[in-house]
Order: C-alpha cells, then sequence, then structure tokens
C-alpha cells in the first residue's frame, strides 16, 4: 500500500497495512498512526506480507518488484487512496500512460510526468486478475460498500498497477492473481476544513475490506481460479 502523500496526515492504504502488520504480527519499521480497533476481526488463513511502498512513480514498481522476486507470492492486492468514492473499489484495467499534470499533482519526489508510458514497449491496457466479482460481492454480502471501476486514472495507483501486471506478464508469472484496490479517504482527512463533503471510511472498516479479500482470493483459489459468473450491478460513474 502507499504511504504519506502530499499534505495528508496519512493514507488509507499505510493504515491498513498497519493494521494488518499488527493482525499477523508482522515485524514493521513504521511508526504506527493506525488507531483501528482490531478485536475481534477475523484473520483470514493465509500468509499475509504488508508493506508500505513510496508514493513515487517507478520507485514504487522497484519496491514491489523486489518484493515479488523475494516472497514468490499466490496473489498480489495494492492499495491506494481515491477521495472522489464513497465505497472500497477494484480497479478492472490499467492503462500505459502516466499523467500527473492533469491534476496538476507531482509525486514525493516532485515527478510528474505527462503523457509518458510505463512500459515503452508494453501493451496499452492490462486488466486486473483478481476476482473482481467475487470479491465485491463478498465485500457486499459482508455488509461492506464496494464495486467495480473501470478507471484507475493516470496517477501513481494506476501506474503501479500497470507495472506490476506486466513485471508478472513478463516474468512468467501471469497466472498469479494482481490488481488495485481503492479506499476511500480517511475521516480525518474528510473533516479537514478545505475538504468538508469529502466522502470517507474507517481504516477499521477499510482493513476489513482488504481481509474480507483475501478470503476470496483463497475461496477463489480453492474454486480452481477464475472468478464467478454472476452480474454485478454498479452504481460506480467515476
Amino acid at each position: 500500500g502507499f504511504g504519506r502523500y502530499g499534505n495528508a496526515k496519512t493514507n488509507p492504504a499505510r493504515a491498513v497495512v498497519q493494521d494488518v502488520q499488527k493482525l499477523f504480527s508482522l515485524e514493521s519499521g513504521l511508526i504506527t498512526d493506525s488507531f483501528s480497533d482490531l478485536a475481534g476481526l477475523p484473520k483470514p488463513d493465509v500468509d499475509v506480507v504488508a508493506v508500505e511502498v513510496p508514493c513515487e512513480f517507478f520507485a514504487c514498481l522497484r519496491v514491489t518488484e523486489a518484493l515479488i522476486a523475494e516472497h514468490s507470492p499466490n496473489a498480489v492486492v495494492l492499495l491506494g487512496e481515491s477521495r472522489r468514492r464513497s465505497m472500497i473499489t477494484l480497479e478492472r484495467v490499467a492503462i500505459n500512460f502516466n499523467d500527473a499534470t492533469r491534476y496538476g499533482l507531482a509525486d514525493e519526489a516532485g515527478v510528474a510526468p505527462q503523457g509518458t508510458p510505463i512500459a515503452e514497449t508494453g501493451p496499452a491496457a492490462y486488466l486486473s486478475t483478481l476476482p473482481l466479482r467475487r470479491c465485491v460481492t463478498d465485500l457486499r454480502a459482508g455488509g461492506i460498500p464496494a464495486d467495480i471501476s473501470g478507471d484507475a486514472g493516470t496517477l501513481m495507483c494506476n501506474h503501479l498497477m500497470y507495472g506490476v501486471l506486466h513485471h508478472l506478464a513478463t516474468t512468467g508469472a501471469a497466472d498469479v492473481p494482481a490488481g488495485f484496490v481503492h479506499l476511500p479517504a480517511l475521516p480525518e482527512t474528510a473533516a479537514l476544513e478545505e475538504n468538508l463533503g469529502m466522502p470517507s471510511m474507517t481504516t477499521e472498516l477499510c482493513t476489513r475490506a482488504v481481509m474480507s479479500i483475501a478470503d476470496s482470493l483463497a475461496a477463489a483459489a480453492k474454486a480452481g481460479g477464475g472468478d464467478i459468473d454472476v452480474a454485478v450491478k454498479s452504481r460506480l460513474l467515476v
């Protein structure tokens, strides 16, 4: 999950990483700023590696690629924030295109690419290989608002999703499910005067959502992979 970005005190992805590290008693070098009550939170019967990656173009990819090489995961779930959204959204597609200037934003290193590819020789786009319909169906059944999104933007979230899928596809690991999950802003971010009216979700609910996705991935693996063949209605317009 991405770390702090811009003038935000924290990133919901960073907060969830901290929660998961506490839940699974993982070692961490992070200074904890997550205050979720994890009592009673069910822990999926899976092994988990939860790591914060830098909010920097290409640096986030290098860190994630190194983690994949080190751990050989059965699935890769990437986390970031979307302040426009009121629910958990799983991205369907990532495009081979960086454009930070359209948002008037730069990464934490001050880099703001405009109209550049993520992979010079890569395809125009990759589809998520997570079982999106299963994940969203399970989230909704658990009382967590969720949807599938067809627009990951052109900032670092799309950059990381595309880059990881390209890495897996070109290193003989295309069968490893991977994709990106956008989390709403945290309440403390939405409560700032300049953000009033912004949708938000607590760290605890975001963490429950990620644990539900881990359960869904385990269930998909036991079912032989792939997704469930059901319609998932959407009201997401962005």
